[in-house]
């Protein structure tokens, strides 16, 4: 798998607050690039993350990697 597409953005969460829409396109988590990984990997590495997520993500209509950190 070479990103992750966001499905759905809970409204005044995290997320939401960092900027994250439906549509972008996660491609590396806490700094480790998702490319070749299993869709259940990336979900683990988000769901380790503790209290600090750290995402690179391009937005659906943009070819430009946007960092945002989620705490």
């Amino acid at each position: 798998m070479d990103t992750i597409f966001v499905k759905q953005v809970k409204e005044g969460g995290p997320a939401h607050e960092a900027g994250l829409c439906t549509g972008d396109r996660i491609v590396k988590v806490n700094g480790a690039s998702i490319i070749g990984k299993a869709y259940g990997e990336v979900i683990s590495l988000i769901q380790d993350s503790g209290d600090f997520l750290e995402l690179c993500v391009m937005p659906k209509d943009e070819d430009i990697l946007q960092l945002l950190n989620l705490f």
